[in-house]
């Protein structure tokens, strides 16, 4: 709230909207989002400069006419630095009504294809390695933290592009103005099977999805092979993050049982 008076924004309550990882925080009456950095400290948190990349790749994204929540238009969106936070302003969007997933999976070509000339600061690999490895290293030696270094390992070598991240229907939002995707807070370069497996990972791991599987369909022609290998990767991500979770959210151990349980059965030698 600090942040948006400074920049004459009029805000009385903050509404917090999510806060799963970084913090997203309506500030009302002003429609106008705030995403805050985690004040969980990295590698147990996320690495507050996801919030700088968001900035960069959406506004680029929204530039090129691609459907994503656009950041502040009337004021500077940031990245500020305020109290220890690092902190971006977007645009806030009313959902109105069910997400159409055909749409959606439409609107993600159409930021592939708005993201293939990015070219401005530096994005992780995908699979984000560095932050896995950094997770990984911060618990006690296991069969499940072995699971998840070797799903990691086995990324394929593909060089590819500016990419959302973690494109599931979950970041989508249904609007006046459609579908429209947001919480491009994990962007990493990669191929574009890559969020295509984080659109599918969903109905991959528990079955019975079908939104995700109308959202694939509808995005078009993609490598099936890769998009198979890159699965595994992109769930190693989210269960590590969900496995250094838990001490502090202990809800969370039978739904990452589950998921790991998943993943050993998925990469296991035929």
């Amino acid at each position: 709230m600090a942040v948006a008076r400074g920049q004459g924004i009029r805000c009385e309550q903050s509404v917090v909207l999510r806060e799963a990882w970084h913090v997203l925080v309506h500030l009302a009456p002003a429609p106008v989002v705030a995403r805050v950095s985690s004040g969980i400290p990295y590698p147990e948190g996320p690495d507050p400069e996801d919030v700088v990349r968001e900035l960069a790749v959406g506004r680029h994204a929204v530039a090129a006419g691609a459907p994503v929540v656009p950041q502040l238009r009337d004021g500077d969106p940031g990245p500020h630095r305020h109290a220890g936070h690092v902190v971006a302003l977007w645009t806030y969007v009313e959902p109105q009504g069910a997400i159409d997933a055909a749409a959606a999976g439409r609107g993600l070509r159409l930021i592939h294809d708005a993201l293939a000339d990015y070219d401005g600061q530096a994005l992780p690999p995908a699979g984000h390695a560095r932050d896995v490895e950094a997770m990984l290293d911060s618990l006690e030696p296991s069969a499940d933290v072995e699971l998840l270094r070797r799903a990691t390992a086995q990324a394929p070598r593909v060089d590819g592009q500016a990419l959302h991240g973690d494109a599931h229907l979950g970041n989508c939002l249904a609007s006046a103005r459609g579908t429209l995707w947001h919480d491009l807070e994990s962007t990493c370069r990669g191929p574009r099977e890559y969020d295509l497996a984080a659109l599918v990972l969903h109905d991959r791991s528990r079955g019975g999805h079908a939104s995700s599987r109308e959202a694939l369909a509808a995005y078009g022609g993609h490598d099936a092979d890769l998009l198979d290998a890159l699965v595994p990767v992109y769930a190693a991500w989210v269960y590590a993050s969900f496995l250094v979770a838990v001490p502090r959210r202990p809800e969370l151990a039978p739904v990452v049982r589950e998921r790991l349980d998943w993943l050993r059965r998925a990469t296991a030698t035929p």
